[in-house]
């Protein structure tokens, strides 16, 4: 079989398309060589994610998520770090070829998968308790979208902030993946949702998506009043005239730098403050006293750590996710498909931030056709 494979920590430039043995069936879990970690902490996720690098459940790959943190952790500049050499992936969708007995699935079962990386394979080996149910309804591209960003976004958005539906969300980078699912699980929560989009396009994209209102990064929402798409007045003001001020119950931030000030603005009182990453580059410092005076607060959401010390929340998030999706509330993802071996035009797109949605690898996407053989 063939698979991607990462030597050094230099970028998505070296990742390589290259023929390697396939995995064998275990009960088990592979062991590979451990990487030095810096801490304790970051020992223990080392080692979590070896020992969900193989497993008990053989599955053909049909698709394969691609994300930022898939693109961060080609620079080892993920928080949970890889032994070289590795396979990247967290997520992926395909039909069970054998499994251990007891693993709960059958072969020629369709299935999703969630692990800390390897999927970037055409034929994978997992522990059971990383597969998931998929439905016969859903492709296998949107299956291989679904489980690291709209886990990551019903994480975030039912565990941590506790939303209730009726209140207002405010999504950052909402044509990204990430984005892209807070939007749609915002709708189908029944959450009030307000999109900040980077260009006009991603704007357009976030309302298809779901949102109720869209406006730009650096300007105002273009829904054709006097003034719409100035640059200069900046999203705040845009969402003041929308709702008014503070009236934000639920900021969701993937982006970072320059936005946490003006987040903690628009929150109501007792809102709450998501921050799932920093694709802006910068980590922004938060001056506790804002909170104290709003009566506000900021929340983590490191949702792959908190999957791996509590596994059995995975399977909870999915049935939960799958419920959604079967009542019609939530949409299947949009993804942006790429040839299965073009893995560096993938991240290429997210690196140059032209993605809109879920990046994913796919079997039936051909080279020279599609975004993937442009």
């Amino acid at each position: 079989m063939f698979a991607h494979k990462i030597a050094a920590f230099t970028g998505p430039e070296d990742v390589e398309w290259t023929e390697v043995a396939e995995p064998a069936e275990s009960a088990e879990p592979t062991e590979l060589p451990a990487k030095p970690a810096e801490s304790a902490e970051s020992a223990e996720s080392a080692e979590s994610a070896e020992s969900a690098a193989g497993g008990g459940v053989v599955i053909d790959v049909a698709a394969a998520g691609v994300s930022f943190a898939d693109l961060l952790q080609t620079r080892g500049a993920y928080q949970m770090r890889v032994a070289l050499p590795y396979t990247p992936g967290m997520d992926a969708a395909g039909v069970v070829r054998s499994c251990a007995p007891g693993a709960g699935f059958r072969p020629g079962q369709r299935v999703a998968v969630l692990v800390p990386y390897g999927c970037w394979q055409e034929v994978i080996s997992v522990p059971g308790e990383r597969v998931l149910p998929l439905p016969d309804a859903m492709s296998f591209e949107a299956g291989a979208a679904a489980p690291l960003n709209y886990l990551t976004g019903l994480f975030a958005l039912v565990r941590r902030a506790r939303a209730q539906a009726g209140e207002t969300l405010l999504v950052h980078g909402a044509a990204g993946g990430v984005g892209t699912a807070a939007v749609q699980l915002g709708k189908a929560l029944g959450l009030r949702t307000i999109a900040v989009a980077g260009d006009e396009a991603k704007r357009e994209f976030a309302l298809r998506c779901g949102a109720d209102h869209a406006v730009l990064s650096n300007g105002r929402p273009g829904d054709g009043r006097p003034g719409d798409g100035r640059p200069g007045d900046g999203w705040l003001a845009a969402v003041r005239d929308l709702v008014g001020e503070r009236a934000v119950d639920i900021v969701l931030d993937p982006v970072g730098s320059d936005r946490m000030t003006d987040s903690l603005r628009s929150l109501a009182p007792e809102g709450r403050l998501l921050v799932l990453g920093f694709a802006g580059g910068e980590i922004p410092v938060v001056k506790v006293n804002r909170l104290l005076l709003g009566n506000t607060g900021v929340l983590g959401v490191a949702s792959r750590e908190f999957f791996e010390r509590h596994p059995a929340l995975v399977a909870e998030l999915w049935g939960q996710l799958l419920e959604l999706r079967q009542t019609g509330a939530l949409a299947d993802p949009p993804v942006e498909a790429y040839p299965f071996a073009d893995a560096r035009g993938a991240l290429r797109a997210i690196t140059d931030r032209r993605a809109l949605g879920k990046v994913v690898l796919s079997r039936t996407v051909r080279a020279g056709s599609g975004r993937g053989g442009e």
